[in-house]
């Protein structure tokens, strides 16, 4: 019962995790300028939505401008959980993706600040799938007298070496999205 009470919920933390993980490839895509229309976001104004002050929680209110259009091409655009507050009449370049709402911040601080989540998302996908690859019980005890790992083994061990590589660039990316001077 033990064992498949694991399964499952390893299968609904691989599930949310996923689904997170697309959501955040996706927008490190449009930051990093591979898809979208390219323009400049200006910030009208910014409020803290987290009333307890603990946990900031910004939204801004503002402009987006197509590169293509002109002032008057500009319109009305929200930005929600921007994890910054940014000081009013900021501009910045920013990529409209294919949902009309979707605006995300393009060129360095914009991939380091989405970068961390799909980093996240790695960890999280590849320690799941080295404990559902490992030999596990007998055959581990076995494998501990052979010369030679199993397949199984170096592939459990490859997919490790993916959560070593990603813990890393998640945290400095993370760090780098707290640390980034207010434009």
């Amino acid at each position: 019962m033990k064992r498949v009470l694991g399964w499952v919920c390893g299968i609904l933390l691989a599930l949310v995790t996923t689904f997170w993980c697309v959501t955040a490839t996706a927008d490190l895509a449009l930051s990093a300028g591979i898809y979208g229309t390219p323009g400049t976001y200006k910030v009208e104004r910014c409020y803290d939505t987290n009333y307890s002050r603990k946990n900031s929680d910004y939204d801004c209110h503002g402009d987006f401008t197509p590169d293509s259009g002109t002032a008057d091409d500009a319109y009305y655009m929200p930005l929600e959980d921007t994890g910054r507050d940014y000081p009013d009449g900021t501009e910045f370049d920013a990529r409209q993706g294919i949902e009309p709402e979707t605006i995300q911040r393009v060129g360095f601080w914009g991939v380091v600040g989405e970068l961390w989540q799909v980093s996240i998302c790695v960890v999280v996908l590849a320690a799941l799938a080295y404990q559902a690859i490992k030999p596990r019980g007998q055959a581990q005890r076995r494998e501990a007298h052979r010369r030679e790992p199993s397949r199984r083994q170096k592939i459990a061990d490859r997919v490790g070496y993916s959560v070593v590589v990603a813990i890393p660039v998640g945290i400095l990316s993370w760090i780098a999205m707290v640390a980034q001077p207010t434009p």
